[in-house]
């Protein structure tokens, strides 16, 4: 009989460590949390609460370090203002207002997953890590209070909690400490206490050796919506702060009671990374995999109105290549670009063959020549032979072949002539009326004998342009439109 319960019992406890391995893997005992959280277990308790609560997104804390890498002279409210048009969590874009704490962050994405994954999976166990680590510090003697932070100990729904505040409420300090020293002897020795220090030559790197030291305050006052509630082993949410820095993203004041709301992890937006444990996934996993989607095709309408945005600042740029006259409601300045000689982009350049090293194309058209002119013929939707029906239709064969050649030889010599300038200097002579009525008088009479031709150089009253504009392409100009 007792082999029988023995079997019994064995076969019970199988089947609960295959139906509930997850479980078993992801539970995390407290010297685990403890080694997981000293690194910033004495951080104020806003800044500590947004880190718990931007963790639990990790694909937008290393978008937002990247993004925070790029600008680290923005710090506080302002730098969280700058990512308002962010698809982030409002959690993680309230981080950026500390740059050193987003290059952490952004150097240790596996302990920002694992902080996540443990906060939603025991909540109220990673709250009392930190106290007990709290606890530590100050028997330690390394805990107290300074002229940045206020240290004090309160009790909260019958808890005794250490509570850290900056000393002055619109200014809040980064603690930096080496977790190794400041929380004395460290009770699990199988699993010391993790630190991440910047690394050397770091903008954030510090000397210090043994205690807690400050960097500079940074000025967040909306940024720090977040605060932990310890009795209760959860976050609260001022909604004025939340509201006033997330002008786009606002909570609605309905259900609110004393300013205060309970933050609830928003699966939405945790992107592509997969929860650790099989509770967590049973309940965001769905909300998590519709927030892919939506995010997705958000950026999809956003790429297709950015490419839409791009063409229609290229065709403005060059229209105003073209002709010199800017477009309202675009950038560039056409004296700047026409100066820029060695891409050959002014007006200037191009109507007298000035743009040096353009390629081929770009000779062509700084010499004057007609292939501008059937870009524009082609641009604008007419055709030449719709334009000049008489005149092509009256002319020979040979004479159109004729015409051609000598149509040729003229652009030879203008090549010639535009790279004989560009030599001695690329932006000579840009600009001057007289040689340009000069080279449409001799173009006129080269072509003299076919006066009629359809594809050749255009007419001087279509290509050249008024004299002041250094023949920049007329007022025709194709590609203009819009």
């Amino acid at each position: 009989m007792r082999r029988v319960q023995t079997w019994f019992i064995g076969l019970i406890c199988l089947g609960l460590s295959v139906c509930f391995p997850a479980w078993a893997q992801t539970k995390l005992s407290n010297a685990q949390l403890d080694q997981l959280m000293a690194p910033v277990a004495l951080y104020p308790d806003a800044l500590l609460s947004q880190i718990l609560m931007g963790s639990t997104y990790p694909d937008d804390i290393a978008a937002a370090a990247k993004w925070s890498a790029a600008h680290s002279s923005q710090s506080g409210d302002d730098a969280v203002r700058a990512v308002e048009s962010e698809s982030w969590d409002p959690s993680v874009k309230s981080l950026v207002a500390f740059p050193s704490v987003m290059d952490m962050m952004g150097r240790e994405p596996t302990w920002v997953k694992s902080v996540g994954d443990a906060f939603l999976a025991q909540p109220e166990a990673v709250m009392d890590s930190v106290q007990r680590l709290r606890t530590q510090a100050q028997k330690a003697g390394n805990l107290k209070t300074t002229p940045e932070q206020t240290v004090k100990t309160t009790t909260q729904n019958e808890k005794t909690v250490v509570v850290i505040e900056p000393a002055d409420p619109q200014v809040v300090y980064v603690p930096s400490y080496n977790p190794t020293v400041v929380y004395g002897t460290w009770a699990y020795p199988s699993y010391p206490p993790y630190y991440y220090p910047p690394p050397p030559g770091s903008m954030f790197a510090t000397s210090l050796v043994a205690g807690i030291g400050f960097g500079l305050g940074v000025a967040a006052i909306n940024s720090m919506w977040g605060d932990a509630d310890w009795g209760r082993g959860d976050i609260d949410i001022d909604v004025d702060r939340y509201n006033n820095i997330n002008v786009n993203n606002r909570l609605d004041r309905t259900n609110v009671n004393n300013n205060r709301s309970t933050w609830q992890h928003n699966a939405a937006n945790r992107g592509n990374a997969p929860y650790a444990d099989q509770a967590s996934r049973q309940r965001f996993d769905s909300q998590r995999q519709a927030g892919l989607q939506n995010r997705a095709q958000a950026g999809q309408g956003a790429a297709a109105a950015g490419s839409r945005d791009a063409a229609r600042e290229r065709a403005a740029q060059s229209f105003e290549g073209r002709t010199g006259q800017p477009i309202a409601g675009h950038g560039g300045d056409a004296g700047a670009r026409g100066q820029q000689g060695g891409r050959g982009d002014g007006a200037a350049g191009r109507a007298q063959g000035q743009g040096p090293q353009g390629g081929q194309g770009a000779r062509d058209r700084g010499a004057g020549v007609s292939t501008q002119d059937r870009q524009q013929n082609r641009s604008s939707g007419v055709s030449t032979q719709d334009r000049q029906p008489d005149r092509a239709s009256s002319v020979s064969t040979h004479d159109r072949q004729a015409a051609a050649q000598r149509q040729r030889a003229d652009e030879a010599a203008a090549r010639d002539r535009a790279r004989a300038t560009n030599t001695s200097n690329a932006l000579s002579g840009a600009g001057d009326g007289n040689r340009m009525r000069q080279q449409n008088q001799r173009s006129d009479v080269s072509r003299g004998a076919a006066p009629h031709r359809s594809t050749g150089a255009s007419a001087p009253h279509r290509g050249g342009g008024a004299p002041s504009r250094g023949g920049g392409g007329g007022g025709r100009g194709g590609g203009g439109r819009r």
